[in-house]
């Protein structure tokens, strides 16, 4: 006759010694959320920067993988602009006054700085759309979107970089201490376009308007940054307009000291420098708080 082992109750079965801890789990309002939050957010910078990497390389991947002519694309967009000015400036169908600097020189400097700025604003504004099935399926630190945004932006903005040297060896540019302050002003209008396109990001992944509307002020933004000529010496409403664009101080700046065209700006490039860092930290802050909402609102 087979017997049966009687199965023991609860009370009966050996306990552990170790207890798991108690968390609980609460939802922060106010400034409390935003104290979380940078706490959070410092921990997690840390932390993301291996994910970052791999997604900047899957995103150049997809980029350029069915691309004929490839990583050229980096260098075409530039090179058209500035052959589309050099030429109506030659033909004197636009008279553009440079002073002592050649044309094709000023106008291919200021169209990297521009490359530069515009690239980091819209790799910031795209953050939502390119990861928007990932961010409804996978728990992931939401600060390597931002890394992986910053790293694509650099990507775009310093091969143009490139263009430069031959262009400077052939008008006879000479290097000197000031052109080392190039890398401040370039790394400045970097930093001022992530901080632009990183403050859209939660209200443009609600309401397509805002990226429609952002892509429209770049276009006009163009012509009110002396990218393509030089600015006023002359005290006036277009010098007092161009001052108050926050781009135009670095990129003056920038171009001056690199191939010594007209005056810089040092105090001002310092100051939207400044300026730049605390409100790219602030949008940073304001993304980590409202990701939670947004990944509710795309994913219903």
């Amino acid at each position: 006759m087979v017997q049966s082992n009687p199965v023991p109750d609860d009370a009966d079965r050996p306990r552990s010694t170790t207890e798991l801890p108690e968390v609980v789990i609460t939802p922060h309002a106010g400034l409390e959320g935003f104290t979380e939050a940078m706490r959070s957010m410092t921990r997690d910078f840390a932390q993301s920067r291996a994910l970052a990497w791999r997604l900047f390389r899957r995103d150049i991947s997809a980029m350029y993988r069915q691309s004929l002519l490839g990583y050229l694309w980096l260098f075409l967009p530039p090179l058209a602009t500035v052959s589309v000015w050099i030429f109506l400036n030659q033909q004197q169908l636009v008279t553009i006054d440079t002073g002592d600097v050649p044309y094709p020189l000023f106008v291919m400097t200021g169209t990297v700085l521009w490359t530069a700025f515009n690239s980091a604003l819209m790799a910031m504004q795209e953050i939502m759309g390119q990861a928007r099935s990932m961010l409804s399926k996978v728990n992931f630190p939401h600060e390597a979107l931002i890394m992986t945004a910053f790293a694509k932006a650099l990507l775009n903005g310093l091969p143009p970089i490139l263009l430069l040297i031959p262009v400077m060896i052939f008008y006879g540019v000479s290097i000197g201490p000031e052109t080392l302050l190039f890398a401040f002003g370039f790394l400045t209008v970097v930093i001022l376009g992530s901080a632009l396109g990183l403050a859209f990001v939660p209200i443009g992944a609600l309401y397509d308007d805002v990226g429609r509307a952002i892509q429209l002020g770049l276009r006009f933004a163009f012509f009110v940054t002396p990218v393509i000529y030089a600015m006023p010496q002359a005290p006036g409403l277009t010098r007092t307009l161009l001052t108050l664009n926050p781009l135009t101080a670095p990129l003056v700046s920038s171009r001056a000291w690199l191939i010594g065209s007209a005056e810089a700006l040092p105090s001002a490039t310092l100051l939207v420098f400044v300026v730049s860092l605390l409100v790219l930290a602030l949008s940073t802050l304001a993304f980590k708080v409202a990701m939670p909402h947004l990944i509710e609102r795309i994913s219903a």
